[in-house]
């Protein structure tokens, strides 16, 4: 039996890696465990490891080091003891493969620990650019100490071989996320819109926004500029707006103050949501008007549920796109004029670059597969 542990360090990555969960449950030839850490064991981001549990998974591992503030220095200081922390795990746990998905500070450091004591690593959505953000760097790290590589498509295959400088093991899969979309059920808005105190007819613009951690003395002009312009969309254009809450960078508390203090001034028609899980999320993607921020999951999930999105500033500058994306800087104006047009067009009727069949299907073919 392949000994499978599976690193999860945020509702983000868990969401992606849901498709893949499923079928491991039932396949005899894998006992899998869940490596849980980073906002996964945080109040303050939701303690998301419910969406672990509810899943029925009950071998959880848990890994404790969350930075206690949102400063670079608070943030390096986490990354040291989150590498203490892992390599007195990785050497009393010990595994065939571990899967490191994305480019999370958190994921990078649970990945570095676990070189020296020659950890095998298999590595999803490497290859990718996204050159606003430090997380480029993160990614490229995760790759470089990862034995086996599930890229999203053949541009970023490439990218992996020229750093890696070899052929085997990199292999194009699709994005994970969107394993099973075209049959996806999923829950009824009215549910959805009632567990989260939404209004069920009105409508309204999906965003989330991060902070920019490459230019990090910029996220306040930033927050301001996103605040205005998710204010003015909920007055000037009938539509409510529905915000997901920024995750755990430098500089996430700028974010997160800038759209409490709108949401204060509009309860009636700006929603915080701090944490939608997977299903919820889609099905509110799938409702929504349009999607504003700086997300990936706009730009790899949107153009399957048919959707524009207006991608602000530079986090995903790289990223490559499917045709239903708007690109504008951190302006006020400019975005906006991005979102009169994205809702003028209605629904995006092209293809999504990021789609393959049977992605979970052919990660679990691989790695059964792979030579021990």
């Amino acid at each position: 039996m392949i000994r499978l542990g599976i690193l999860s360090s945020s509702r983000a990555d868990f969401g992606i890696y849901q498709p893949l969960i499923e079928k491991l449950k039932d396949d005899n030839r894998f006992s899998m465990e869940i490596i849980a850490f980073g906002t996964h064991l945080s109040p303050y981001h939701g303690h998301t490891l419910n969406m672990i549990e509810d899943l029925g998974l009950t071998s959880i591992k848990r890994v404790y080091g969350m930075p206690l503030a949102d400063t670079p220095e608070a943030i390096a200081n986490a990354y040291g003891l989150l590498v203490s922390n892992f390599s007195q795990f990785w050497g009393t746990h010990h595994y065939d493969w571990v899967l490191a998905l994305g480019d999370r500070f958190e994921m990078s450091a649970a990945v570095q620990a676990g070189i020296p004591l020659q950890i095998r690593f298999a590595h999803l959505h490497g290859g990718e650019t996204t050159l606003g953000a430090i997380d480029n760097i993160y990614r490229h790290q995760i790759t470089l100490a990862s034995s086996m590589h599930f890229v999203a498509t053949e541009t970023f295959a490439h990218r992996v071989l020229a750093i890696l400088s070899q052929s085997e093991k990199v292999y194009c899969v699709g994005a994970l996320s969107l394993d099973g979309i075209k049959n996806m059920e999923l829950p009824p808005w009215s549910e959805v819109a009632a567990s989260l105190e939404l209004p069920e007819h009105e409508p309204f613009v999906l965003a989330t926004f991060h902070p920019e951690t490459v230019e990090h003395e910029h996220n306040k002009y930033y927050s301001e500029v996103a605040a205005n312009v998710l204010l003015h969309l909920a007055l000037a254009q009938k539509q409510n707006v529905v915000i997901t809450m920024p995750n755990a960078d430098s500089a996430g508390s700028v974010f997160r103050k800038a759209f409490q203090q709108i949401q204060a001034s509009l309860p009636e028609k700006i929603f915080l949501i701090e944490n939608f899980g997977k299903a919820r999320y889609f099905a509110a993607m799938k409702q929504a008007s349009i999607l504003i921020g700086n997300t990936s999951s706009a730009i790899v999930e949107a153009a399957s549920f048919n959707k524009y999105a207006v991608n602000v500033g530079n986090r995903q500058l790289g990223r490559a796109q499917s045709l239903n994306i708007f690109n504008v800087p951190f302006d006020t104006e400019g975005i906006l004029n991005c979102c009169y047009d994205a809702l003028k067009l209605g629904l995006y009727s092209g293809d999504n670059i990021y789609y393959k069949p049977n992605a979970a299907e052919a990660i679990i073919n691989y790695l059964a597969n792979a030579k021990l």
